[in-house]
């Protein structure tokens, strides 16, 4: 399957056999679908258990959503528009969220670096924040549990 036709099942919700499935790249290694999947049940875990790291992904959120009341995303007509906007926007997200873990590794001077020390809190908070708007926008869903 070719990369376009990977799109256009996954906008259409996702690949349809394992045949289908297009090895991870970059651009679907950091999209909020696979981040969500592999990080998603442990940060919404946490947040069920710690109301104050609940209310920081909350806080979060608000900021961002003010940030895009300020400076919208481009409006484009249609409901798949809306979404490809979003998921991009997201996409960007993330690439700024991995610039600063970066940018703190790089610029320590040894391993034990005070630049690293609580990342992990602030990373799983924008995380969060991120997960709540690809929810809202329609991105990720919730699948419902196998029954036993």
């Amino acid at each position: 399957m070719t990369m376009a036709g990977w799109w256009r099942a996954w906008w259409n919700g996702g690949p349809r056999a394992p045949e289908d499935e297009v090895p991870p790249g970059p651009e679907q290694a950091f999209a909020v679908r696979e981040l969500y999947r592999r990080y998603g049940q442990r940060i919404y875990a946490r947040a069920a258990a710690d109301p104050a790291f609940s209310a920081a992904i909350a806080a979060r959120e608000a900021a961002i959503r003010d940030l895009l009341r300020e400076d919208p995303l481009p409006r484009m007509p249609g409901r798949r528009a809306e979404k490809m906007g979003l998921n991009f926007y997201l996409l960007g997200q993330t690439h700024a969220l991995l610039q600063d873990l970066l940018d703190a590794a790089i610029d320590s001077e040894d391993d034990a670096s005070p630049a690293l020390s609580g990342r992990g809190d602030s990373v799983s908070v924008r995380m969060g924040a991120m997960f709540q708007l690809a929810f809202d926008g329609g991105l990720l869903t919730l699948e419902a549990s196998p029954r036993r």
